[in-house]
């Protein structure tokens, strides 16, 4: 059972409106313990990049998130971390079967990344508090409709890894 965690456009352009919020510290302290329990297991934390509106210093990852000379980048043009980059490959090639997935934005380029993983075969599921949304509501659809991982069921996965 291989698992990695795809952290998607936590971006300073996508962030700005959450920035400040009690949601994202909330929710960055779900994507960073996460991700440094990944790593403590040797597991893939891969870093979603958005470029498609740009490649500037705003798009840089947000100071925020914790960062570690192993974890992998992938700049992406869509919506869906698949579409035309080598996530799909990079996932093979470490044996990854589960996905969990985090980052921004619940109704957009997180669900389409989860409909490119469960379309290639992969066991997608969303980090629970681990994803920021446009509208609560577009979060809470994503949370009634799709498979939750909590941080405590991972640090079980983990160790099974």
């Amino acid at each position: 059972m291989g698992l990695a965690l795809l952290i998607i456009d936590v971006q300073k352009e996508y962030m700005k409106e959450h920035l400040g919020t009690k949601v994202f510290e909330e929710t960055l302290l779900y994507i960073n313990a996460t991700a440094k329990l990944f790593r403590q297991a040797n597991l893939p934390v891969i870093k979603v990049k958005d470029i498609s509106e740009g490649d500037g210093p705003e798009y840089d990852f947000i100071d925020e998130l914790d960062k570690h000379p192993n974890d992998i980048e992938i700049q992406k043009t869509k919506g869906n971390a698949f579409w035309k980059t080598n996530l799909d490959d990079l996932l093979k090639e470490k044996q990854v079967s589960y996905v969990v997935l985090s980052g921004t934005a619940a109704e957009h380029c997180v669900l389409a990344t989860y409909n490119g993983a469960a379309e290639r075969g992969y066991r997608p599921m969303m980090l629970q508090h681990g994803v920021f949304a446009t509208h609560e509501r577009g979060l809470l659809d994503l949370f009634w409709n799709r498979p939750l991982v909590s941080y405590t069921a991972l640090t079980y996965m983990v160790k099974k890894a």
